[in-house]
C-alpha cells in the first residue's frame, strides 16, 4: 500500500492545535526542567508539570467536534 493511501490519525492533528492552548503548563514544565537540571540525586522530577500540560492537551482535544461526535 502506497503511503498516500495509509489513513491519517486525526489524533495528533487536533492535539496539535491544542498545545497553543496549554502555553502556560508547557513553559511551567520547561521552568522545572531548569530547576533540577543540575539534580545528580535523581529524587528531583517535573512528572506533575508533565502531566499538567498534557492535561491541558487532553481536556482541550476532547472538546474538539471529531471527539464529541464519536461519543
Amino acid at each position: 500500500m502506497p503511503a498516500d493511501d495509509e489513513p491519517v490519525d486525526p489524533k495528533r492533528h487536533i492535539e496539535d492545535n491544542c498545545k497553543p492552548k496549554c502555553v502556560k503548563s508547557w513553559v511551567d514544565y520547561g521552568k522545572c526542567i531548569q530547576r533540577i537540571k543540575d539534580d545528580n540525586t535523581g529524587h528531583k522530577h517535573c512528572t506533575g508539570q508533565y502531566f499538567d500540560y498534557w492535561s491541558c492537551v487532553d481536556q482541550c482535544a476532547g472538546r474538539s467536534k471529531l471527539f464529541r461526535e464519536l461519543n
